[in-house]
């Protein structure tokens, strides 16, 4: 029992370490094109892959309070990267859309990043990167059940 235990928080620690050089990477990333946080890229990726989602999705997506969600989506605005409007559905929805900008930073970011990605996981399989990308979906998950 002691061996899985310690197991588990090797590999928590691996996930926080990952975390911290993912923030580095992703930040002197995003902040070639005029973003100004990590965050930023994620919503043009949520916007890019879904499109257009309310507050509350974006901050779903992300794991994020939905007034985390406003200033960040604000200062986007602001910056040209995204608009904002009514939900023609229903009234008291805000829905944000990704802008031409944004679409454009969007571009470039990933266009950056596509080196750096092949390198970061040089040496796995297919098969590999698969599993590992359900692994971390699953433990994700659990982790939101237990927050």
């Amino acid at each position: 029992m002691n061996e899985n235990k310690n197991e588990r928080l090797d590999i928590i620690d691996n996930v926080f370490r990952a975390n911290v050089l993912l923030e580095r990477i992703g930040h002197n990333l995003s902040s070639q094109v005029g973003l100004t946080s990590l965050h930023q890229w994620f919503i043009l990726i949520a916007l890019g892959r879904v499109g257009d989602q309310s507050f509350k999705e974006l901050g779903n997506n992300m794991l994020v309070t939905k007034q985390n969600m406003t200033g960040l989506v604000q200062r986007m605005k602001q910056n040209g990267f995204v608009t904002t409007y009514e939900s023609p559905h229903d009234r008291r929805v805000t829905k944000v859309s990704i802008t031409e900008a944004g679409q454009e930073a969007l571009a470039n970011v990933n266009q950056y990043s596509v080196e750096k990605m092949e390198r970061s996981f040089e040496g796995f399989s297919e098969q590999e990167l698969a599993s590992f990308g359900g692994f971390l979906e699953r433990l994700i998950e659990n982790m939101k059940k237990v927050e």
